[in-house]
């Protein structure tokens, strides 16, 4: 169980700060108008600053589904230094099943619909690439990349393997709707970006901006998301820039860990993240991740 004294504790936040920006810049360096840029043809510059994660020398890291309107969808993967075969997930053409539905990343079975079943995909192998976009039901025959990735249970080794996990979105890192705190000018950017987001209503002033905007149709519950956010909330999202426990935190017990960080987002506010990390072997595997909000704020604006 780790019992560091403060000074410790500070002084790790500040080391894992430290590699949050060094890997956060790596990415913003290979992005290019909103695309991650693949060099010699693969993804390996990712690792490159994560020191304590390791793979076999014969595979590369790769992407999938980069060029997808979802962009949300691209997925990292591994496949031999050498392939060349292309992954054809199935031997014809993919009818999707009658009486099936997708809500999102979910296949729906309506009733008895369902004795029409999902064809089972053809197995991947690291001598394939894949180049071509796959369906919902093919995603699933692509091994997880931990299942080979070597990770060294430290808190470098730990942390360094979480910010790989959560690099799904081929976005730039470190822009304004979700910004994570690696370091006090990270908290300062996010305390002066949201300076002209609150408004600084009196309640009666609210409650009649309110029914103004519930005359012209709108729905209240929103204008009450929009207008949350007000100079006390901003004036309390100031004062975190004078505590250290903003600074990303690994505890180590044994075979298992628990990672936290501070992040801003333009749909949920100030929050600080909770991940469970359990040791497996010589790689890890990530429990379900919990949050507290510090200072709520929403946008307003629907993700589909």
């Amino acid at each position: 169980m780790d019992n560091k004294t403060d000074v410790e504790q500070n002084n790790l936040g500040l080391i894992l700060g430290d590699i949050g920006c060094v890997y956060r810049n790596n990415i913003n360096a290979h992005v290019k108008d909103y695309r991650l840029q693949k060099e010699d043809g693969n993804m390996e510059w990712l690792l490159e600053p994560l020191d304590a994660i390791s793979h076999a020398e014969e595979i590369v890291l790769d992407i999938f589904d980069i060029e997808s309107e979802r962009r949300e969808l691209a997925r990292l993967y591994f496949h031999a230094r050498n392939a060349t075969q292309l992954y054809v997930p199935f031997d014809k053409p993919f009818k999707k099943p009658e009486g099936v539905k997708r809500i999102g990343n979910t296949i729906i079975f309506r009733g008895e619909d369902e004795i029409e079943k999902v064809p089972a995909p053809n197995p991947f192998d690291k001598a394939m690439l894949i180049q071509e976009p796959l369906n919902i039901y093919a995603r699933d025959a692509i091994p997880s990349i931990w299942d080979e990735l070597l990770v060294q249970f430290t808190e470098v080794g730990i942390w360094q393997a979480l910010l790989l996990e959560e690099t799904k979105v081929p976005y730039p890192q470190g822009y304004y709707p979700n910004y994570c705190v690696y370091s006090k000018a990270d908290m300062q950017q996010i305390i002066d970006n949201a300076q002209h987001k609150y408004y600084d209503f009196t309640d009666d002033e609210f409650d009649r901006l309110e029914a103004y905007y519930r005359s012209l149709g709108r729905n209240p519950v929103e204008v009450s998301r929009w207008f949350k956010f007000r100079k006390a909330d901003h004036e309390r999202l100031a004062s975190f820039i004078n505590r250290d426990d903003i600074m990303p935190s690994v505890e180590v017990n044994g075979d298992k860990a628990v990672v936290t960080y501070c992040y801003w987002s333009d749909w949920e506010g100030f929050c600080r993240k909770i991940i469970p990390v359990e040791k497996y072997n010589q790689t890890v595997i990530f429990g379900e991740s919990d949050r507290k909000v510090f200072v709520e704020y929403d946008c307003g604006i629907i993700i589909n």
